[in-house]
């Protein structure tokens, strides 16, 4: 991290010498501070508008969080937990270069390794973890009037959370359902078409369920693993109500073989939760208020044996406290016969409750804290509370009831 650090805080003259052929969006109350505008516009290392190559940045994104778990009744802790859990949720090293016209664009996140990862409990021992090295995100990227076209190592657009960026997340965690169902990123080709801002935006991808374990056998295509199809739509709708509205779709079908089956240690498996996977969302604004509502469906659970289909809500309204803070609130649930998946991070990970269950709801309640309101994406404090309450139909098995407490600091330059 000292290396990467240095990294950055050499490449932030090169932006700075930039900033005259940058254009910034304007902010009201006068120009921006010396760092956070560094920040928003993050280091480049290299501009020539003359050149074919016109453009070189850097990008690095973290997160480092921790969380303790508080169940009713008995705790049921792994050995040695305590009950709580920390480390790095995510750290990526990369770039964008500009090319060509300035139509053309070259991407990549890598995961960063040997950085701290969360424990784990392996045969009764509570052992630390690291981050490994791995790719992330790669791909070219080709852009048209009205169309965008996309090849490479992507994050595929899935449920309307998977749609915003990790740094862009208003809850610590993703829901529970959006994690169980999403992909992580994926190999494939993708076609994202919207005349204007104004205009219906729709979206086509097809994308392998395999992801290799180092860089020579990155891209794979097994039979048994085989591939997914994703279609997306979002439309804008004028309303007296809101500043904005819009109303979102999202289908994904999968081609895989392991549809209520166990995942072999064998495969590589990385692709959707459910063989299925239907999105409806609804996101509206007005002033310093917000609010997103996600119909989530999962038919034909894969990679659990036993779990069928699992459906849901998720409830968020945020609203913008000052410019500095933010309060955001949560509600979300889920149900399906031994279908529900838990947030994997922690209430799994440092008790012995069962992590599938038949139905779940959780209230989550954060304060978000922006050190940079005008690049409100470079540096944010999170702190939450979060109320679990599950059920599994089981006379020897009880779900996990209880609190969970979190605390995390994002990050994107």
């Amino acid at each position: 991290m000292f290396l990467l650090a240095a990294c950055w805080y050499a490449a932030f003259p090169a932006a700075e010498a930039g900033a005259g052929a940058v254009q910034s969006q304007p902010v009201s109350g006068g120009s921006l501070p010396s760092l956070c505008r560094v920040l928003d516009r993050g280091p480049v290392l290299y501009r020539n508008d003359s050149s074919w190559i016109r453009k070189v940045k850097l990008t690095l994104i973290g997160q480092y969080q921790a969380a303790a778990v508080s169940p009713n009744g008995a705790n049921k802790f792994c050995p040695s937990s305590g009950g709580h859990n920390n480390g790095w949720r995510r750290a990526y090293l990369g770039g964008d270069i500009l090319m060509g016209d300035g139509s053309w664009r070259l991407s990549n996140l890598t995961n960063v390794g040997d950085l701290e990862g969360r424990h784990r409990e392996v045969r009764g021992e509570w052992i630390g973890s690291h981050t490994e090295w791995s790719l992330y995100e790669l791909y070219l990227e080709k852009t048209m009037p009205g169309v965008k076209l996309r090849a490479g190592k992507l994050t595929p657009h899935l449920t309307s959370e998977y749609c915003l960026a990790s740094s862009r997340i208003k809850t610590v965690e993703r829901s529970a359902l959006c994690n169980e169902l999403i992909p992580i990123s994926n190999w494939g080709l993708e076609a994202n078409f919207q005349k204007d801002a104004k205009s219906l935006y729709h979206s086509y991808g097809i994308y392998l369920n395999a992801n290799g374990t180092d860089l020579k056998d990155e891209i794979q295509f097994h039979s048994a693993d085989n591939l997914f199809i994703l279609n997306a739509m979002k439309w804008k709708v004028a309303s007296p109500m809101w500043d904005s509205q819009f109303l979102g779709y999202q289908y994904a079908h999968n081609f895989t073989e392991w549809r209520g089956r166990k995942i072999p240690s064998t495969s590589d498996y990385c692709g959707t939760g459910a063989q299925d996977v239907i999105s409806l969302s609804w996101d509206a604004s007005r002033g310093a208020f917000s609010i997103m509502g996600n119909l989530l469906a999962g038919v034909g659970i894969v990679g659990q044996p036993g779990a069928k289909n699992v459906y849901g809500l998720v409830l968020q309204p945020v609203y913008r406290i000052s410019p500095h803070f933010e309060g955001v609130f949560q509600y979300q649930c889920s149900f399906g016969n031994r279908s529900v998946k838990l947030n994997t991070r922690y209430v799994p990970s440092v008790t012995h409750y069962p992590a599938w269950v038949d139905s779940m709801h959780s209230f989550y309640l954060g304060l978000n804290c922006y050190l940079c309101p005008e690049a409100v994406n470079a540096v944010k404090l999170m702190l939450a509370v979060e109320y679990v309450t599950s059920h599994v139909d089981s006379a020897t098995a009880k779900a996990f009831n209880g609190w969970s407490v979190f605390g995390a600091v994002r990050f994107k330059f």
